[in-house]
Order: C-alpha cells, then sequence, then structure tokens
C-alpha cells in the first residue's frame, strides 16, 4: 500500500504485528515510523519499550528485547531502521529470525523500514505474505506543493502559490538525479523562512543553489535580447563554480534543441503539457521552451543548430579552448537574423 493509505490506517488504530516500510523517501519513512510510535505507544515509558535497531545485530539479541515484557504499557514495538538485514543476514541468523517472526509475540510489534531488499530470501518471501508491506514514493508534483506550504506555515511564513512553485524549480527536488530529499528540502525552508520579511523569488534566489538549466535559461534570454555582457556573466560563473564547460555546452545545445522541436509541435496544434510527454522533458522546462519558441523563428532555430554542430565538431577536432569556441558560439548565436 501507499504512505498515504497506510498513514490514515495506523490513525485509524490498527498496528499489524508485522510491517515492512520501504522506498525512497527516508524523511516520510522516518516520521511514519515516529507517527506509529506516537500512536501506539504511551508517551511517558517510550523510551523503555520502543527499540530502534540502525545497524546488523545477532537474532539472540533481538529475541532478549522482544521477550521482555512491555514496561507499564500494553506493548512493545522494535523497529529496524537501514540496517540491510533483510538483504545480507546470514542463512543460519535468517532462520532464527524467521522462526521468531512466525510466532511474535502478542505484546511485540515489529516495524522494518528498511530499502535494501533481496526478495529471493525466505525472510522477505515469508514478509511479503504476512506483513503490511508500504511503499514510500518521492512525492509528486501537486503533494510537495501542499508539503512545502505547510513547511512554510509551521516555521510561520505565509507564502503564495507563485512562490511555492518557483521554490519548487529551484531546490530541483522533482529530478529524480538531483538526488534531493524532503529534508534537503525542509532545511532549506528552514533557512529562509529565518528571515525577515516576505519571502520572494528574489529571496530564494540568494538561499537556493538554482539549478543549472535555469541559468541555461537566463544565458538564452540574455542572447535573445543581444545582452551579451550578461550572458558572458553567466557563462564565466559557470566555470568559476566548477562546471566543466563541456557540461556547459552540451546544456546549451540541448536546450536549443528542445526549443526547436517545441516550435515545430506547437505549429502542429500539440500543447505545453503533450510537449513534455512527447519530448520527455520535465514540464517546466517544456513551458520554458514554449516561452523561447515565440522568440525564435524556425529559419533563425535551423542556423542556430548548424552553428552548435559546428562547435561540438570543432570541441571533437581542434584543441581549441573549449570555453573560447562556448563564447564564440554565444556571439554567433546572438547575431543570427530574424
Amino acid at each position: 500500500m501507499d504512505f498515504m493509505t497506510y498513514f490514515k490506517q495506523i490513525k485509524g488504530g490498527s498496528l499489524k504485528p508485522l510491517t515492512l516500510i520501504s522506498g525512497e523517501e527516508l524523511y516520510l519513512i522516518d516520521n511514519l515510523t515516529k507517527f506509529i510510535t506516537d500512536n501506539f505507544l504511551m508517551p511517558s515509558y517510550v523510551d523503555f519499550n520502543l527499540t530502534i535497531i540502525d545497524s546488523a545485530m545477532e537474532v539472540d539479541q533481538i529475541l532478549n528485547i522482544a521477550m521482555t515484557l512491555p514496561f507499564f504499557d500494553e506493548r512493545r514495538i522494535i523497529v529496524f531502521s537501514s540496517t540491510g538485514m533483510l538483504k545480507s543476514v546470514k542463512e543460519e541468523q535468517e532462520e532464527k529470525l524467521l522462526n521468531f517472526l512466525k510466532e511474535v509475540p502478542a505484546h511485540v510489534n515489529v516495524v522494518f523500514a528498511e530499502n535494501d531488499l533481496d526478495k529471493r530470501k525466505k525472510i522477505y518471501k515469508f514478509l511479503s505474505k504476512e506483513a503490511d508491506l508500504v511503499v514510500v514514493e518521492r512525492l509528486a508534483r501537486p503533494d510537495l506543493v501542499k508539503w512545502v506550504t505547510k513547511r512554510f506555515k509551521l516555521y510561520q511564513k505565509d507564502v503564495s502559490l507563485h512562490v511555492v512553485n518557483y521554490f519548487i524549480e529551484m531546490i530541483n527536488y522533482l529530478d529524480p538525479e538531483a538526488n534531493k530529499n524532503l529534508y534537503d528540502v525542509d532545511n532549506t525552508v528552514r533557512m529562509i523562512s529565518g528571515i525577515s520579511g516576505d519571502v520572494t523569488e528574489s529571496v530564494i534566489n540568494q538561499y537556493v543553489e538554482i539549478p543549472i538549466e535555469n541559468n541555461i535559461f537566463k544565458m538564452m534570454d540574455a542572447m535573445s535580447s543581444k545582452q551579451m555582457s550578461e550572458a558572458i556573466t553567466i557563462l564565466n560563473h559557470f566555470v568559476s563554480s566548477g562546471e566543466p564547460e563541456i557540461k556547459i555546452f552540451y546544456m546549451i545545445n540541448q536546450q536549443f534543441r528542445n526549443i526547436y522541436k517545441t516550435k515545430l509541435l506547437l505549429d502542429a496544434g500539440h500543447t505545453s503539457a503533450t510537449i513534455a510527454s512527447k519530448l520527455e522533458i520535465h514540464p517546466f522546462v517544456a513551458k520554458k521552451a514554449g516561452t523561447f519558441a515565440t522568440q525564435f523563428s524556425n529559419r533563425q532555430l535551423s542556423t542556430i543548430i548548424q552553428i552548435l554542430e559546428d562547435v561540438d565538431q570543432m570541441m571533437k577536432s581542434s584543441g581549441i579552448e573549449p570555453l573560447l569556441l562556448i563564447e564564440k558560439a554565444l556571439f554567433q548565436i546572438s547575431t543570427v537574423p530574424k
């Protein structure tokens, strides 16, 4: 089941003896295990009746913990947190643990919060039949908007929906390759909320490392409006920040190709949403590409693509400094007639 279904189940007072929670979003997994203990253990005695195991442990030690009766409460909860035991447990230890799980004492609830799984192991096969299986995925955009809005409110900041959406684009959580999690997002929300005054786009820009894709768009915007000093400043910022010149050129090349494809698809009657799906790009990128598509003619874009192809060949064969070739390409692109 998913996070919200299980959350409602726990809120309704139902907890199976065995639970297996896995998934990508550690923040939500940690909060879910805390929610379980908050709802099923008396706060005064939680330190006595909650055991969190966060590394591999001999099964005999686990059995000793489990057999100890709860202290002034109805149950004892044992949480396995990222121990790797469901993948790396040895056969003899697995048999012992499996025998225990098959006859869990009535006063014990066992929660495995494990992402490292070996589905071939007996213990996993047993849990998949007998335990509540909960998969905690990364938040999709609508849920992330709600979550970020609530976090800002928690830190006493009322933020407009427009600013929340801008923050989400800048934080880059929605890109799986960015390797951002909700702990990262929450830390940034808390940091921004510590300022006096309103949270605006310019404030976010001061506190969030803007993804290279967004700065590429700023560079392209500067080129299209003939502000070459601004475009070169952004390029130099990339280089001084340690971005490889090859990556910078690749991003410029990729975005112009996206713009050209987007323009052709828009001309054919497609919407921004269908373009994102068709080109397999992020909706934000598709939207930005659509905006730029109105600023260039098909002829201009065709010429720009050819310029970038020529530069690509020169990078591979000429031995000229890549940064010089990129600067040359920017100047050439800025002078392409409509």
